[in-house]
């Protein structure tokens, strides 16, 4: 694990579909930026869509991803944050918009690399695998990695079966409520349960008044609080 002076960059997997991966991966951003790490949310997700509306960023001028198309070679950082779009003092938000790629999406190299230096926290969205996404690149891109798994069977077996390709050290947020005990989903998938996540009715408030998700009480602010403070002991929620 990184310490509090390097960058880190953390990953959020949804193990299924609706899950609320995209939303845990905002809530983290806007946490660690709440207690004074600057941090960058990053959407890996050409096609998920929506981490804009998430971060409150949709009407926000400034670069997405198609804007950085065929960058190579070194990347200036203090520039590429400068031209991000921001919505809260020491958060940034690099996504799609409404501009998904028409071809192969670009990996995390070298934007990514170039946002977490410094000691920033980069929270990225990560891919499901798919055949148009290069999702490997994305997941070994990661310090470590955050995956969302829905506590019923088909959750369970598709966490088990990403496991498979997962690079060590990744760990697992239970949806909630669950009568699993966390020793019987590490037994099933191989790693322990972080946290546990429940439905939250304040993200629909955030979406409706264009807050950024996170950024008021709730259940989904508590598990990325407990999250950062077991992935990131330096941070604490504000």
């Amino acid at each position: 694990m990184s310490d509090y002076q390097k960058g880190f960059v953390l990953g959020v997997l949804g193990g299924s579909g609706g899950v609320g991966a995209t939303a845990l991966a905002t809530a983290c951003a806007v946490r660690a930026a709440a207690a004074g790490r600057e941090a960058v949310l990053v959407d890996g997700h050409p096609w998920g869509g929506g981490i804009e509306v998430m971060a409150g960023v949709d009407a926000v001028p400034g670069l997405r991803w198609a804007d950085l198309a065929g960058v190579r070679g070194d990347v200036e950082p203090d520039r590429l944050l400068a031209e991000l779009p921001t919505r809260q003092p020491g958060l940034r938000c690099l996504s799609w918009g409404s501009r998904p790629p028409t071809g192969d999406p670009p990996g995390p190299s070298p934007i990514v690399p170039a946002l977490s230096r410094d000691g920033r926290l980069v929270v990225v969205d990560l891919p499901r695998p798919a055949a148009r996404s290069h999702h490997e690149q994305w997941w070994q891109s990661c310090d470590q990695i955050l995956v969302v798994v829905d506590a019923s069977v088909v959750g369970i077996s598709a966490a088990a079966v990403l496991a498979e390709d997962l690079p060590p050290g990744w760990g697992v947020v239970l949806r909630a409520p669950s009568t699993l005990d966390d020793a019987d989903v590490m037994t099933a998938v191989g790693a322990p349960v972080l946290a546990r996540l429940r439905d939250d009715d304040i993200v629909s408030r955030c979406l409706e008044r264009g807050d950024p998700v996170g950024s008021h009480q709730g259940p989904l602010r508590d598990a990325a609080d407990e999250l950062l403070s077991v992935v990131l002991p330096a941070v604490r929620a504000a």
